[in-house]
């Protein structure tokens, strides 16, 4: 077959972006909005969601919809122990100004007052750099980067006039928490002390950003954000198209069957949905046809790469008694019960036995790491639909070789059906 359509792999654009459409389309009227009514018609965006949805091949997509109505982007990538807020700002004014955009170097002065930081001269453009050595800078106040900000959108419609200033953040839930609480305090002077400025804001993370934002003392954070939640799994027609489609603009046709055995395989996951078409399409015979066939050998190589990449470091890493958390998490969603997709927190103190706050501080290590996810209060899920039977087909040597005593599957599996018998703790049920 010819090169693959298809795009495995973090954060890579997928050929067809599919079931996005509705945030898309509205993300394009806030925009042009905003340029009509400054802050006053912006909705501030978080993506969340677990790994492997597409949060930041989204934002992308909200990014170059912004360049297509004559936007400026700062783009932000958080990082732990990375660089701050603000340096980030400065680095991308920096970039700006070395390209001599005509915006940014009208902006310059105000890019200076961002914080300690010193004029510098780069090239034949001038430059905005860091204070180096300057260990003690004072914090920013919210209102001079909200200044900052409003000053340059205002010179990017000089230029533009249905343009602004657009700044995206990725993986905003590792973003340190004094740059979390500037974050949305500048994004409040933005809306009260500057309401005609065509400033916009999006930013992805995991499903614990809300956790992140109340530590950082931000208060109301969902009358600030408006916090848009990515399913682990596509809807089914969304999921169908794109597989069949990036396919179809090359002249090839999937068969239904392996179409449908794609879905089932991956739980329509985004970023599994990639992957296994990317090795269906690799191994298929063609020219022009993927059978079911095709699929099924396109399945067996992607589950093992999922395996070997995926599934067995995070298992791997997981202390013993996490892995018993997992363990309670997967035989709960397996167990035929109507709520297959989450297990209760009640449920999985029931499965082994041990009261909630017994086992809270694993639940949050497990969140952290990305392995599982809270889709609602009390409720947790896995962030890869095919981590529980991985974990069931494992955990039992898991357990034989642990130093602690790890609650033995069979037993498990007899506290779904009678959880109270089995304990016999009153776990507040």
């Amino acid at each position: 077959m010819r090169e693959s359509p298809y795009t495995p792999g973090a954060g890579h654009s997928p050929p067809v972006l599919a079931g996005r459409d509705m945030l898309e389309a509205e993300w394009e009227t806030m925009l042009s909005e905003i340029g009509g009514g400054g802050r006053k018609r912006a909705r501030d965006m978080i993506l969340r969601g677990p790994r492997g949805v597409g949060k930041t091949v989204l934002l992308s997509r909200f990014q170059q919809l912004a360049e297509t109505q004559g936007y400026d982007t700062i783009t932000l990538q958080a990082a732990a122990g990375g660089s701050s807020l603000v340096e980030g700002i400065i680095a991308r004014a920096d970039d700006r100004l070395r390209e001599q955009r005509p915006a940014w170097q009208r902006t310059k002065d105000a890019f200076q007052r961002l914080g300690s930081i010193n004029a510098t001269v780069l090239g034949t453009g001038g430059g905005i750099g860091l204070n180096p050595g300057s260990n003690n800078q004072a914090p920013v106040d919210p209102g001079t980067l909200a200044h900052t900000l409003a000053t340059l959108a205002r010179e990017i419609r000089a230029d533009k006039p249905s343009g602004g200033l657009l700044i995206t953040l990725d993986e905003m839930q590792v973003t340190r928490t004094p740059d979390l609480a500037l974050t949305a305090a500048a994004l409040q002077r933005l809306n009260v002390e500057h309401p005609d400025a065509a400033v916009a804001f999006a930013a992805s993370a995991l499903p614990n950003i809300e956790d992140a934002l109340r530590q950082a003392g931000v208060t109301h954070a969902d009358r600030l954000f408006e916090i848009q939640p990515l399913p682990v799994e596509l809807g089914r027609s969304a999921a169908h198209f794109a597989i069949a489609e990036p396919a179809r603009q090359k002249g090839v046709t999937w068969s239904e069957v392996g179409i449908i055995k794609i879905l089932d395989a991956t739980h329509r996951y985004p970023t599994h949905l990639q992957l296994f078409a990317d090795q269906t399409w690799k191994l298929a015979q063609g020219p022009h046809e993927i059978t079911a066939e095709d699929a099924e050998a396109g399945i067996a190589k992607a589950e093992g790469l999922v395996e070997t990449r995926t599934l067995d470091p995070r298992w791997q890493r997981a202390t013993d008694r996490q892995a018993e958390v997992l363990a309670a998490l997967a035989v709960a969603t397996t167990s035929g019960s109507p709520n297959t997709d989450y297990a209760t927190t009640a449920d999985l103190s029931n499965i082994m036995g041990r009261p909630v706050n017994d086992w809270s501080p694993m639940r949050i290590e497990l969140i952290n790491e990305g392995d599982i996810y809270a889709p609602s209060r009390g409720r947790l899920a896995f962030t890869v639909p095919t981590y529980a039977p991985y974990i069931l087909r494992n955990y039992e040597a898991r357990r034989s070789e642990a130093r602690i005593e790890l609650a033995p599957l069979s037993l498990m599996n007899e506290r779904v059906v009678s959880p109270d018998q089995s304990t016999g703790l009153d776990l507040g049920r």
